[in-house]
């Protein structure tokens, strides 16, 4: 079932851009005040901080149009 993709509601992800951002929002990235730094969470995945913020970034620019739509 993961494999199934509706693209309107969930874009394709890859595994690292599914992966920084579960990171993101379970480490509280996304709180106000944020409860963790960019630079803590691409220590944690192990990963130089322009990635982890590369894959994060395709992540969130995949996502976010499908959150918000000004059509409406």
């Amino acid at each position: 079932m993961e494999s199934i993709v509706f693209p309107k509601v969930m874009p394709n992800l890859t595994d690292k851009q599914k992966n920084a951002i579960e990171l993101a929002i379970k480490s509280g990235y996304y709180e106000s005040p944020k409860r963790i730094s960019l630079r803590q969470l691409a220590k944690q995945s192990k990963l130089a901080l322009s990635t982890f913020q590369q894959h994060l970034s395709a992540a969130e620019r995949k996502l976010l149009p499908n959150i918000y739509s000004n059509e409406d």
